[in-house]
């Protein structure tokens, strides 16, 4: 069938839709996750600000970006009704595992420590400036309780690639459940892998990206035994602890087949939903043939980032909607399971999309596209309220700020609440097929289908100009429809003129 009309639009969205599908526990496709940064999300529990066993490391001035500022588990937990409010449904905290507990690199005056939770001391504790001084559990169990009380599924960060910086600080120091069991410098039974650095060369050599250090960081050897069970156990005794996913850090860079048996054995603990970092430019990096192959068959799903660099081309620097038309087709025949892929619009290691370009319009737009584009979608936090930092560019580590507001009344708030929903009742978002209506450098139009439900996106990126658009085919019958979200982001209907659908 086809429709003619004219719009204005930064984005719209009209539907049909009969009923849902049963969720499954490991099924992710109708989540929408939102990424927390914990150290920088709310500090709920002031005791645990500068705790003894890794006292200096807090800076109360929050001017130090590379020390802990005092976010905790508790403060996450204090913001399950505006999550709720939000429509998200999982949260992704990062590591909550006992990190470093010394300065690693900076001076005295400025200590640089493990905020950010990726510099893990001990796997089987929870680090004590986000629980107690016991690195006991129990914060982290009322935050799990109070997320499941709330209709909302938890997911942990987990780096299995690494312990902690190899040659500073502890020396990449393990610990077996509060016993020092290995450092990098003092390694008897092999726990490490004793390799040099991967050089800014080499990331397209499949040796050297699994079994060289990353970024200075003491590498495990996942093959030895115990270090396999370790892990293992560590993963397992979150499974115990309620945790109902594993968004696993740096997969690129730990053994490929030992994750297989990783997965393996957290799909024989409890039923969960895995996903990797498998970090890449676009579909013509050097590993992607690996990437995809590695998605299909491992069990691990990826964060989709062919098509973050895509989004963020396209709403950022202005690029033409022809390349994410083009990734999302090039994606969707190469990955099996193109809907488990793990969408986003910013992340922890990439200067936001507003630090790039100051534009609210542009953000909107591009969350807009994310949340009814094929995928499960993330929603890093502080997006919903314009968060951004833009000292040296925005990246690491300004792109961690401190959450400032909790408005709920933003757009960028109402946006993702209503699209969350809709991926809640209309099976097209979170099951469909994607087919390209309509394309030119500033407007997309694309429809999602599954059996009768239909939902049919237009964005229009151009802040000044509209678009005219003919003879557009669609699933949808022929009738009236308003613009789902209201005309928030200045949406208007559709009049489909004729035809029965399914085309």
């Amino acid at each position: 069938m086809k429709t003619c009309w004219l719009f204005w639009a930064k984005a719209f969205v009209l539907l049909l839709g009969f009923g849902s599908l049963g969720l499954e526990a490991q099924d992710f496709k109708k989540q929408v996750i939102y990424e927390i940064v914990v150290d920088r999300f709310v500090d709920g529990d002031t005791t645990n600000d500068n705790p003894a066993a890794s006292t200096g490391l807090y800076d109360a001035t929050k001017t130090n970006w590379h020390a802990y500022w005092g976010g905790d588990l508790a403060g996450v937990q204090q913001k399950m009704a505006y999550l709720k409010g939000m429509g998200i449904t999982a949260i992704w905290i990062s590591p909550p595992v006992d990190n470093e507990n010394v300065n690693t690199y900076g001076p005295a005056s400025e200590p640089q420590a493990g905020y950010h939770g990726y510099w893990a001391r001990d796997f089987q504790r929870i680090e004590e400036h986000f629980g107690d001084a016991g690195n006991s559990w129990a914060a982290f169990d009322r935050l799990v309780a109070a997320a499941h009380t709330n209709g909302m599924k938890v997911i942990v960060d987990f780096a299995a690639n690494h312990s902690s910086p190899q040659d500073v600080g502890e020396s990449g120091a393990l610990y077996k459940n509060g016993t020092l069991i290995a450092k990098y410098t003092d390694d008897p039974k092999g726990y490490f892998h004793h390799n040099p650095g991967i050089a800014d060369n080499e990331y397209g050599d499949r040796f050297k990206v699994q079994y060289f250090n990353l970024d200075g960081l003491a590498d495990l050897n996942q093959e030895n035994p115990d270090i396999d069970g370790y892990l293992k156990t560590a993963l397992g005794q979150f499974q115990r602890h309620g945790v109902d996913g594993f968004r696993l850090d740096a997969v690129k860079h730990v053994t490929w087949g030992w994750e297989y048996s990783m997965a393996n054995t957290v799909f024989s603990n409890a039923p969960s939903f895995l996903f990797g970092e498998w970090s890449m430019t676009d579909t013509g990096d050097g590993l992607y043939h690996d990437a995809y192959k590695f998605a299909n068959k491992s069990g691990i799903n990826l964060l989709d980032f062919p098509l973050n660099t895509a989004i963020r081309d396209v709403f950022a620097e202005d690029s033409g909607f022809a390349e994410i038309d083009g990734t999302v087709a090039a994606e969707n025949a190469d990955f099996v399971w193109q809907n488990d892929l793990v969408t986003f619009v910013d992340s922890q290691d990439l200067s936001r999309v507003l630090s790039m370009n100051n534009n609210d319009d542009r953000l909107n737009e591009a969350l807009a596209f994310q949340l009814t584009t094929r995928g499960i979608p993330v929603i890093y936090y502080g997006d919903e309220q314009y968060l951004h930092n833009d000292t040296g560019g925005g990246g690491d580590p300004y792109n961690r700020p401190q959450m400032t507001s909790f408005d709920t009344t933003s757009t960028a708030y109402k946006v993702i609440g209503a699209l969350a929903g809709l991926r809640q009742t209309n099976d097209a978002i979170a099951y469909g097929t994607t087919k390209q209506r309509w394309i030119n450098n500033d407007v997309y139009v694309y429809e999602r289908q599954f059996f009768n439900d239909v939902v049919l996106v237009a964005i229009n990126k151009n802040n000044s100009s509209s678009a005219t658009v003919t003879n557009l085919n669609t699933a949808l019958p022929a009738g009236t429809y308003a613009d789902f979200l209201g005309a928030s982001l200045h949406g208007s209907g559709l009049m489909v003129l004729e035809g029965s659908g399914g085309q």
